[in-house]
């Protein structure tokens, strides 16, 4: 690891994201410097950063100055470290790559060690625990545990000072030799293949809307959501042009303060963002209401859910296992969005009863776990089938957690709905059934998981699954044929509410 003949390292002078240039005889003017040569598209890269940047505190305190040199511009270093959580020194490397070529890459991630003299110490190819740990241990003068975490080591990728001229060009314009595995290269991914976000096809989703102009911060990580972020997280989900305002407004609803998105993000529940759908722009970009409302097969349904989740995940840094900590996830986290099927429904729509007028376009969002199907084939009157509805959600969240202090969405088919049509069932009567038929005396709720309510009261005395009607909230939509409805779970403990905007299609 430690060379046996002393080389000065070569000196540079480059950009930094704090602003203005920096030397790196100005790095070690107080003492060693350990400089990472990193790349944003290389996972090994990432994992150095991720890692490293936890001793980065303790290095300080122990003399060493950190720095990170990227082969990426200034603003991707800023993306790239931030979502790493590396806090140290953001240097950027412009193309032909001179400094990368002068310390003799071969790949990245690279860790060199400069003494406060200028020599080189030594360096580290990719990612070895072991051998980091010896060149950190020479820094400080101390022992210094790098990780116990697998991998403990791992190969890094090409150095960008190794690529010949052709490749630097199509990098230099955005593309690469597979543009698909690119995008699983740069994390800009849920897992699922994404559309690459060419110049392009971005400024075609933004329609000539002013990329620059901003939304605000996404949580958790708070990476601003210009409008031209949103269109590329639109693009990567395959959206089209014309859904791009739908996308618009629920990225407004989802950033509204009172929407608690950061707490969502962060939390161990498996929670998504349900974004329902209403008014004309159902029909405009063809959203789904009716069979498989709830399920792939249409375009506008699968991308625009998807592009929010993305805009949380890739702007928001709320990627699953680093700041989202869901213990288990769900496939709603992938993005869910139906339309409501107004058509067919025997009551005011979702965006009405919210406000709005019924020629209005309106995107919904609420917090939620996953679906759970609901089957009633043979009940025969409004009571019955409003007591199987409300007693299918008495096991959500918790057997025993009653009330549960927050809403349950309910998406009711079209032939259960028709049985509350023929009795002339309107939102509040089906809602006041069902809240009064799920309760059970709070002396069977004492054990697993309960609530102070429960522990509170008496033995007798009866406790409902919702603490008010207005907990439950109701749409239609699915098949013509076949009963069966569905309740997403609920999202506890954020304080969030339910939060609806108007589609605009001016730009």
């Amino acid at each position: 690891m430690s060379d046996e003949v002393v080389t000065a390292a070569p000196e540079f002078e480059l950009e930094s994201v704090a602003g203005g240039a920096m030397r790196l005889s100005d790095l070690r003017s107080d003492g060693p410097v350990l400089v990472l040569f990193v790349a944003e598209e290389c996972p090994t890269s990432a994992l150095t950063l991720r890692r490293l940047g936890r001793l980065v505190p303790s290095l300080a305190a122990a003399g060493v100055t950190v720095a990170a040199v990227f082969e990426d511009p200034l603003e991707v270093a800023a993306r790239t470290a931030r979502r790493a959580g590396f806090a140290a020194t953001l240097l950027a490397e412009p193309p032909p790559y001179d400094v990368s070529r002068a310390y003799e890459l071969s790949s990245v991630p690279t860790t060199v060690l400069v003494g406060r003299d200028g020599n080189l110490i030594g360096r580290v190819v990719g990612w070895d625990a072991g051998a980091l740990e010896e060149l950190i241990e020479e820094a400080c003068g101390a022992p210094v545990a790098v990780t116990q975490e697998s991998p403990m080591r791992k190969p890094g990728c090409a150095a960008k000072s190794t690529y010949d001229a052709q490749t630097l060009r199509l990098l230099d314009a955005g593309s690469g030799q597979d543009e698909l595995e690119e995008m699983f290269e740069r994390g800009w991914t849920d897992g699922l293949p994404v559309i690459p976000p060419t110049r392009e096809r971005v400024e075609a989703m933004l329609g000539g809307r002013d990329p620059a102009a901003s939304l605000g911060e996404v949580p958790p990580g708070m990476g601003e959501a210009t409008l031209e972020r949103v269109a590329a997280c639109a693009v990567l989900a395959g959206c089209r042009p014309d859904y791009f305002p739908v996308v618009l407004a629920a990225a407004e609803a989802a950033l509204e303060p009172a929407f608690n998105l950061g707490g969502q993000a962060v939390t161990t529940q498996p929670v998504g963002q349900l974004v329902i759908v209403n008014g004309p722009v159902r029909d405009t970009i063809g959203l789904n209401g009716a069979m498989g409302a709830l399920g792939p097969g249409w375009r506008a349904n699968m991308t625009i859910g998807r592009a929010v989740r993305l805009l949380v995940s890739l702007t928001g840094g709320g990627f699953p296992g680093r700041l989202d900590r869901a213990a288990l996830g769900q496939p709603g986290k992938v993005g869910v969005c139906v339309a409501e099927d107004e058509e067919r429904s025997p009551w005011e729509p979702l965006h009405v009863e919210r406000g709005f007028d019924r020629e209005q376009s309106v995107v919904t969002l609420v917090a939620c776990d996953a679906p759970l199907s609901i089957s009633d084939h043979r009940s025969r009157s409004p009571e019955e089938l409003a007591a199987v509805l409300g007693w299918a959600a008495a096991g959500a969240w918790s057997t025993n957690w009653w009330p549960l202090g927050t809403r349950s969405v309910f998406v009711i088919c079209p032939e259960h709905a028709e049985l509350f049509r023929k009795h002339r069932w309107d939102k509040r009567r089906l809602r006041e059934a069902m809240f009064t038929a799920v309760r059970r005396p709070a002396g069977e709720l004492r054990w697993g998981e309960t609530t102070p309510h429960v522990e509170r009261a008496r033995d007798e005395e009866p406790v409902t699954k919702w603490t008010s009607p207005d907990d439950i909230v109701l749409i239609v939509a699915g098949g013509e044929a076949g009963r069966f409805s569905a309740v997403f779970g609920p999202c506890l403990g954020m304080n969030d509410e339910i939060i609806s905007r108007e589609v605009r299609w001016t730009t």
